[in-house]
């Protein structure tokens, strides 16, 4: 699931990254954000719980998760988040799993 949404986000990612640059991206930008809001509301939410009111996407519950150490999944979801962020052209979509934040 995390490998089929990592299609959609490196060039939504490339986009958020300067859109400028990118703006030949913000068709494929808007696909994977409603497909990244959808997985977040329905799958994602079965499988790690519901996300919090200000959640919208999985990388704003990722940031949430990473930083509750008592979740039964929090190594999993650290290694994603880690995933997400080798994506990511900036490598700091997820703050909450840079150098020297607590984790695993």
């Amino acid at each position: 699931m995390i490998d089929i949404l990592l299609l959609l986000l490196k060039p939504a990612l490339l986009w958020e990254s300067n859109p400028w640059r990118y703006w030949y991206l913000l068709p494929l930008a808007l696909v994977a954000w409603v497909v990244d809001v959808v997985i977040a509301h329905t799958t994602w939410a079965l499988m790690y719980g519901w996300p919090k009111p200000y959640e919208l996407t999985i990388s704003h519950t990722l940031e949430r998760l990473c930083r509750e150490t008592k979740h039964p999944d929090h190594a999993l979801l650290w290694q994603i988040a880690l995933k997400i962020n080798r994506v990511s052209p900036t490598g700091k979509h997820i703050k909450a799993v840079q150098y020297g934040s607590t984790g695993i």
